[in-house]
């Protein structure tokens, strides 16, 4: 059974990942943690929830589709502070599974690591989670400019082998003129990737391009019903 990947992004800084209004100001210096959530629990986890220990804000994920990571699973999230601060910088993670078990870890740091959510019988003492290091990979990053003259609600990038899925969703949307950078990763040892790309706009128009690349490449999305042709995108960054 193929499993989709949830990619979510937040932010303790307004408009990070967007280029809107920022062309003649310094960008940010930020520390980011990457978060591979792998869902080893048995059962589906059905709601998730990120705090900043540090600023209070807290951020239920978006779930793609029916709202559920299946057992198996996974979630990519990225998470940023600001740059200068000095690595104790902590976030508490909880998770509910299909059967209303509930569990909290309250002292993530800021990295880049693997996380596995554990069934109950596999816990060492309280401890819902495990650390582990990603297998090695190559990795695709995709920075995205949204020129559609509209809200996109979702990307989703689509291995044409075996249907793995990274289901890009974006707590405010995904406006005009503003730009976001996504990742879609593969075993190392594969060749020949080809991922397809999806995206759907706030009126409902969907753009498909079925011959991408693992590659660092900027993309630009396009209106669907103003270009020439069936691709949707271009692949350069608006000037």
């Amino acid at each position: 059974m193929n499993k989709k990947k949830i990619f979510a992004l937040l932010t303790a800084l307004a408009l990070l990942f967007s280029c809107a209004g920022l062309a003649e100001e310094e960008p940010a210096k930020v520390q980011i943690g990457v978060y591979t959530i792998m869902n080893k629990t048995g059962e589906a986890v059905t709601e998730m929830k990120i705090a900043d220990n540090v600023t209070g804000n807290s951020y239920n994920l978006p779930f793609a589709g029916d709202g559920v990571i299946d057992n198996d699973g996974l979630l990519i999230l990225y998470y940023d502070i600001p740059g200068d601060e000095d690595g104790n910088h902590r976030l508490t993670l909880s998770f509910k599974t299909e059967s209303g078990r509930e569990e909290t870890f309250g002292t993530l740091s800021i990295e880049e690591v693997q996380i596995d959510l554990l069934a109950a019988d596999a816990m060492t003492g309280a401890t819902p989670i495990a650390f582990s290091m990603p297998k090695p990979e190559k990795t695709g990053t995709y920075t995205f400019y949204n020129q559609t003259g509209e809200v996109v609600n979702s990307i989703d990038l689509i291995d044409n082998e075996d249907g793995a899925t990274v289901h890009a969703v974006f707590k405010d949307g995904f406006a005009p003129d503003e730009s976001h950078t996504i990742v879609f990763s593969v075993p190392a040892e594969r060749e020949n990737v080809s991922l397809t790309l999806q995206f759907v706009t706030e009126s409902g128009k969907t753009g498909t391009f079925s011959t991408l690349h693992i590659e660092d490449v900027p993309i630009t999305l396009l209106d669907v019903d103003s270009v020439s042709g069936a691709t949707p995108i271009s692949f350069t960054a608006p000037n």
